[in-house]
Order: C-alpha cells, then sequence, then structure tokens
C-alpha cells in the first residue's frame, strides 16, 4: 500500500508540474492573449483577426460601420447575439464579411473574417481604418482598392501531384482485380 502510494504521488508531481510548462506567450500564438496586452493586441490566426480595444462597444460601433463602408463592403447589416453585434455584409470581390464586437474587461473585443478561408491583407486594412476612426492611429487616406489577397483553400492544393501523374499506372493497366498493388 505504501508503495502504491508513493507511486501515485510521484505521478501526480509529475503531472502537474508537465501543466506548469506552457509558456504565457503560447497563447497569444493562440489568439488569445493576457490583460497585460489588452491595450493594442492583434492577432490573426486561422483567417480571423482579433484585436481589443480600451475603449467600449457603443464607441467602436459608428467607426466600425464607418470602417467596412471606406473598404467598400456593402450591404452591411447589425444585428444583436447577446452582448455581441455582429455586422455582415459582402466584400467588393463577393465574399462574405463578418465583423463582431464582444465586451471585454479592458472595452472592446473586435473579431473580423473576411471570406471563407480568411483575407489577411483585408483584416488588417479594417483594423487600421478602425484605430483611424477611433483616433488611435494618425489620419491615414481611405484606400482607393482595398488590399486583398484571398486565402487559398488549405484543404485541396492547386499544387498537389495532377490526377494524370498519381493515376498513372492505373489508366495504363488494362485490368487490375484491385486496386492496391
Amino acid at each position: 500500500m505504501r508503495r502504491t502510494a508513493l507511486f501515485a504521488t510521484a505521478l501526480f508531481a509529475l503531472n502537474a508540474a508537465g501543466c506548469q510548462t506552457v509558456n504565457p506567450s503560447a497563447l497569444a500564438s493562440l489568439g488569445r492573449t493576457d490583460s497585460q496586452t489588452a491595450g493594442t493586441a492583434y492577432t490573426y490566426y486561422g483567417g480571423r483577426a482579433v484585436q481589443t480595444l480600451a475603449l467600449p462597444p457603443a464607441t467602436v460601433q459608428p467607426a466600425v460601420v464607418a470602417a467596412l463602408d471606406d473598404l467598400r463592403v456593402q450591404g452591411v447589416h447589425q444585428t444583436r447575439d447577446g452582448g455581441s453585434i455582429v455586422f455582415e455584409g459582402t466584400t467588393a470581390d463577393n465574399r462574405k464579411a463578418s465583423v463582431t464586437l464582444r465586451p471585454h474587461p479592458a472595452g472592446t473585443r473586435l473579431s473580423a473574417r473576411f471570406g471563407l478561408f480568411g483575407d489577411e491583407p483585408l483584416t488588417r486594412a479594417l483594423m487600421d481604418r478602425v484605430g483611424v476612426r477611433l483616433g488611435t492611429l494618425p489620419p491615414a487616406a481611405v484606400p482607393i482598392d482595398p488590399p486583398s489577397e484571398p486565402a487559398g483553400n488549405p484543404y485541396f492544393s492547386k499544387s498537389a501531384v495532377p490526377d494524370s501523374v498519381m493515376l498513372k499506372d492505373q489508366a495504363d493497366a488494362p485490368y487490375r482485380g484491385s486496386g492496391v498493388p
């Protein structure tokens, strides 16, 4: 019994020490920030940009509407989802745009996604335009053509091996009883 208790204690101590090895900076790479970086934190992960602003949502809301108009997002409609404000519209090249304002202990958390797989230059331009509209960034001219680089489909690559090469042996052989060589 004593040996089992000693083994269990040692195993528990190893597990507890393992949990403490996660560095807080690892959370930033996942799009999460701590309260120390909440004023200017901007992250882009998985096609979505997130930025925390030190202003209440009621102040940020008109700036977001104006920034979407600056970037030629059309048909913008606003809905409320609990405490969040969601803006949905269509970009100039007919992709879906979704911007969400959420209350946050530090102020407001602004998140944006353009298209199905994201568009980093366009989301960065939106965050910059919101900053200009709020006065936290210096004035800048509205871009004539909004910067856009739609992210490609991460599931199907156009640079993959073509079917003519991949299936060459199967197409050349008259008949095989099985698809596995």
